[in-house]
């Protein structure tokens, strides 16, 4: 089974990930760890998820949510994507459209998911992959999509190319 387990974060930024990965990775089978703002993000497979919860508890900080990510299938479509993207969720919001994109071939949607993807990047400590991803995320939108002004959307992800900082997204 793979799991993401949402801690709170007592105070870490990216540059504590390869320390946190370090540690966690000596007594769990850790896939990944992004680092937002008010969580951490540990991307887990296991078989004892008790287990799991208590090791990242010792080593992050109180696990709030636990996520079953087995099958990649977050769903959900647009609202979902915004929800998941203002809480800086990133690899959950990209996962939101996946579904929806893969029967409609939008590319205003692979634009979004690129984008959601670029800050994943960020959480990770990979700047210059944020950099390109959120460059070729800014090509792809080109339309409004459900709640989402694309207008808008577009000088918000300039400014965080800029400020390499997450925003955002407002749904009237």
């Amino acid at each position: 089974m793979r799991y993401l387990l949402i801690a709170e974060n007592p105070g870490f930024s990216v540059s504590h990930r390869e320390e946190l990965l370090r540690r966690l990775r000596a007594v769990l089978p850790v896939i990944a760890v992004r680092i937002a703002t008010g969580h951490v993000e540990v991307d887990v497979k296991t078989d004892d998820l008790e287990k799991a919860v208590t090791d990242v508890e010792k080593v992050v900080g109180k696990v709030l949510e636990v996520v079953d990510i087995t099958f990649e299938d977050v769903g959900g479509g647009v609202e979902r994507y915004v929800d998941l993207f203002n809480r800086e969720r990133f690899w959950e919001a990209h996962n939101a459209l996946e579904g929806l994109w893969r029967k409609t071939r939008n590319a205003t949607l692979q634009g979004l998911i690129m984008l959601a993807a670029a800050f994943v990047k960020l959480q990770e400590g990979q700047p210059d992959k944020f950099e390109r991803m959120l460059k070729e995320a800014l090509h792809l939108l080109k339309e409004d999509v459900g709640c989402i002004k694309i207008g808008r959307l577009l000088e918000e992800a300039e400014k965080a190319l800029l400020k390499k900082r997450p925003f955002k997204i407002e749904c009237p």
